[in-house]
């Protein structure tokens, strides 16, 4: 009876060591995996089709995170339905740190407000913010158009003559032309698209008379800016003039990021924060941005999420006070 108990007993200590060997294996695996992270091409899905703010800031970004963590990055353009399409493949992509994406202020805070999309920011894990920058209204260098007062008093005298591009139903460039119209009493006519570079295709083609986008893509395409949707004027614009200054207190701010699936392990969400910051603060990073206008702005994964957060709370509450609807 000694005999087998001891027997017994040796056998349960096995059992204990092969489970502890098991177990460290798999951690000293894992934990190979993460310090080893990026071994395959990582993926940067932006919800938007190619040639406007958020593809280029994309691409800008990518090339300084190759540089700051190694790996091959790959920008996937997934546009479509306001940038929604893309979030919801990013939803449900698996997250390992070889799917991200870039957050944009219409896909994850703006169309979630607007109607059921299937995902809202809590379904994603956020890295760090990049980049922020208001919104101008722009028009073709021979427009008629000389600023957003001109702009505002043809609308009022013309209603729903007023054309204006947007690249989709719900973005912050079709929320903020709608506050610029309730507040002025008067009235337009949106035209969607499904990019930046659509829209601004339209405007070039006289297909609408105005559209409203970031600095970046007046510049890309040598608009003449109208006006900014801020309460101060820009540096690089000194001569344009802001809504506020024309009597319509209005802000409406264009912001991006990095954010992966929800449930991405917290390793890999430090490693891309570290090689984030120092993309977003080096040198070439700056360089590249500054003849854009959309100067660095980085917030490391904390701060980025509480962000996220107040803006889905804040633009939510007046998507809803203003009655504004994806359909609209």
């Amino acid at each position: 009876m000694i005999f087998d108990t001891m027997m017994q007993s040796n056998q349960k200590i096995r059992i204990k060591y092969a489970m502890l060997v098991v177990a460290a294996s798999v951690l000293s695996t894992t934990a190979t995996a993460q310090n080893a992270y990026p071994e395959n091409p990582v993926t940067i899905l932006v919800p938007f089709g190619p040639g406007g703010t958020s593809d280029i800031m994309a691409r800008i970004l990518a090339k300084h995170l190759r540089e700051a963590m190694g790996g091959n990055l790959i920008i996937d353009n997934k546009g479509g339905a306001g940038g929604a399409i893309g979030m919801m493949q990013l939803k449900r992509a698996k997250a390992d740190g070889y799917t991200l994406g870039l957050s944009v202020i219409g896909p994850e805070v703006l169309q979630p407000g607007m109607r059921s999309t299937g995902y809202t920011y809590q379904d994603f894990d956020h890295i760090c913010g990049t980049y922020s920058v208001p919104l101008m209204m722009m028009v073709p260098q021979d427009s008629k158009f000389k600023n957003m007062q001109d702009v505002v008093a043809f609308a009022s005298k013309n209603p729903r003559q007023l054309t204006y591009g947007t690249s989709g139903t719900g973005t912050l460039l079709h929320i903020a032309m709608e506050m610029l119209m309730k507040q002025a009493n008067a009235t337009a006519l949106h035209v969607p698209y499904k990019s930046s570079a659509e829209m601004v295709t339209g405007l070039l083609g006289k297909q609408v008379m105005v559209i409203s986008d970031t600095t970046t893509v007046a510049k890309q395409y040598k608009l003449r800016p109208l006006g900014i949707f801020s309460d101060q004027r820009l540096k690089s614009t000194p001569q344009v003039a802001t809504t506020k200054e024309g009597g319509w207190p209005i802000q409406a701010t264009i912001w991006g990021g990095l954010i992966a699936p929800k449930g991405l392990p917290k390793e890999i969400v430090a490693k891309l924060e570290t090689a984030c910051e120092k993309a977003v603060n080096s040198e070439g990073y700056k360089a590249d941005v500054e003849p854009l206008d959309t100067p660095p702005h980085f917030l490391n994964a904390e701060a980025f999420a509480a962000f996220v957060k107040d803006e889905s709370e804040k633009y939510t509450k007046l998507i809803q006070e203003m009655g504004i609807t994806s359909e609209k």
